[in-house]
């Protein structure tokens, strides 16, 4: 793919818990890495998938059981294990991580990439709730995070209402579930477009999507991606 001057922004909506998010980024990481590279800026906003703080019924513990044993029948999921939700110890709501990884992020992409990671092979690999404050807090000193700068961020209130107000910014946008992507010029302008595309896809689809959104651009606006 040849770079061009307008670079186009990947934002995905998504659930720390959310194990098709997990292939999700995984894919999307990887375009970016390989072969994208400073073509497009990938970027997160959460989308919390439990919003009450009870305990999943059986019939939520059972289907969200069976999305992590298919997603760990592929390649960037391989080994997850359900217990996180069907062990005895399920998280009450998925509010928590999120709220976490936002405070993280007050330290730098690095450490807060780190930390996610640490939630993650937490939740999908060992199984262990990561909405628990004990837990995360484990993870966040593993991670090398600054303890008192994370936790005076994790109980500010502002840190909770950014995660809910992403959450209503991707209602308005007629988004009800994730992994979701939204594709738009990195710099917009007036009339500039935006896609939406729901659901986990293949690595090749994402790589066409971003081919044909980049191709729409230069359609619409040839003087603008020249420069």
């Amino acid at each position: 793919m040849t770079s061009h001057g307008q670079r186009i922004e990947l934002v995905l909506f998504h659930d720390v818990l959310c194990s098709w998010c997990l292939i999700a980024d995984a894919r999307l990481r990887w375009l970016k890495k390989h072969e994208l590279q400073d073509q497009v800026v990938l970027r997160y906003k959460a989308f919390p998938t439990r919003h009450r703080d009870s305990f999943p019924t059986p019939r939520e513990i059972k289907t969200l059981a069976r999305h992590y044993t298919r997603v760990a029948k592929t390649n960037e999921g391989w080994g997850i294990v359900p217990d996180v939700w069907s062990g005895g110890d399920p998280p009450l709501s998925t509010i928590p991580p999120l709220v976490a990884l936002e405070a993280a992020r007050g330290q730098g992409l690095e450490l807060r990439d780190r930390f996610w990671q640490n939630m993650r092979r937490a939740a999908f690999w060992d199984g262990i709730n990561v909405a628990r404050r004990d837990v995360l807090i484990e993870l966040a000193e593993r991670a090398e995070l600054d303890l008192g700068q994370f936790l005076r961020a994790v109980d500010d209130p502002q840190t909770e209402q950014m995660v809910l107000a992403e959450h209503q910014e991707a209602e308005t946008r007629k988004i009800n579930g994730v992994p979701a992507l939204i594709l738009k010029p990195a710099e917009p302008y007036s009339g500039s477009p935006e896609w939406v595309a729901s659901g986990c896809r293949d690595i090749w689809e994402y790589r066409e999507m971003v081919c044909r959104f980049r191709d729409k651009l230069e359609a619409e606006n040839p003087e603008r991606m020249r420069h």
